[in-house]
């Protein structure tokens, strides 16, 4: 894609409308990649070409909108992924209904919604989007919204309903997916997180242990998962921490770090960092590195706060272990 955007840009055929379609597949490219920063700079141009072409309220502008929105969410910029996402479902609808809203759209508003804490919200949207995709038998939809939903009823407690999620997605993953697929790495995660939510944190562990294995093969093979390999470690970290493993839970936590840090503009703020440091610094309080632990949660509540905003549970919870750990040095 970059070499088909220089020849178009040295070519005497070079147009405002050929231009916008190699910047929208330029950046799709970065963020399957999972070079998000470098996707999010192209899906700016694509916009502004949109918007010189009288465009933005079309089909493609809903395209870019949701694309550039993963893309943002993926760093860890929920709220800036929000504004887009209600920017690609007014531009879908018809009058005041969301029938004509993909449940693509649909589906992936509920991540945000998820990353945000509007937990009720986030189900409906992803129990609407299940719901259209199965009306159109869009296979795709399907799958990643059982997981989605997966992921919202494990934050709202829900383990028994978070299982059956998963145990409908499985086979429907392994009929349609590569065995070397990131998506077990995900799928795995998730089932760590229910085995977790159970109590028995062997099981947790080994899942957890399999879902980062998954994905860094998946990754060696030249397959996605780059972008999602940072969240795996910092659900491993968790449940790492919790097993009473606190030097393993350092290291997935730090790991991880490195690994967002390299993705993220100085100067920018992510939520996913922001929970980074937030398991980290529960793993070095744990390990009795009172210093360390104390800013690694001022760093937490830096991103979340600026991410999130400062009324998210999250963010709360590193405001008060940051005072906390402030007032005990």
């Amino acid at each position: 894609m970059e070499a088909a955007q220089g020849i178009l840009r040295s070519s005497p055929f070079d147009s405002d409308l050929q231009e916008l379609q190699v910047s929208t597949d330029l950046a799709e490219a970065y963020r399957m990649a999972g070079l998000n920063q470098q996707a999010i700079s192209r899906f700016e141009r694509a916009s502004e070409l949109l918007s010189s072409l009288g465009r933005d309220d079309t089909q493609d502008a809903v395209v870019i909108f949701n694309d550039w929105a993963l893309a943002l969410d993926r760093l860890g910029r929920p709220l800036e992924a929000e504004r887009l996402y209600l920017r690609a479902i007014e531009v879908s609808r018809v009058g005041n209904a969301e029938e004509t809203v993909s449940p693509m759209v649909l589906n992936n508003y509920a991540k945000t919604l998820r990353q945000l804490g509007r937990l009720n919200e986030a189900a409906d949207y992803a129990e609407r989007a299940y719901l259209k995709a199965k009306q159109v038998d869009n296979l795709l939809v399907i799958d990643q919204a059982l997981y989605v939903r997966a992921l919202i009823y494990l934050d709202q407690g829900d383990i028994t309903r978070a299982a059956a999620m998963l145990a409908d997605v499985e086979p429907r993953l392994r009929r349609s997916l590569s065995p070397a697929s990131y998506w077990f790495g995900a799928l795995a995660s998730a089932q760590a997180l229910v085995a977790a939510g159970r109590g028995n944190l062997e099981a947790a562990s080994r899942l957890a242990d399999q879902s980062v294995n998954i994905t860094e093969a998946a990754i060696k093979s030249g397959g996605q998962g780059v972008d999602f390999l940072p969240i795996l470690l910092v659900r491993r970290s968790a449940i790492r921490l919790e097993s009473g493993h606190h030097d393993d839970a350092a290291t997935d936590a730090n790991r991880a770090l490195t690994l967002l840090q390299a993705d993220v503009s100085p100067g920018t703020f992510s939520a996913h960092v922001g929970r980074t440091y937030l398991i980290l610094g529960h793993a070095l309080q744990a390990q009795g590195k009172s210093k360390e632990a104390r800013a690694a949660f001022r760093s937490a509540m830096e991103n979340l706060q600026n991410t999130l905003g400062p009324d998210h549970p999250d963010t709360r919870s590193a405001r008060q272990l940051a005072q906390f750990a402030t007032q005990r040095q």
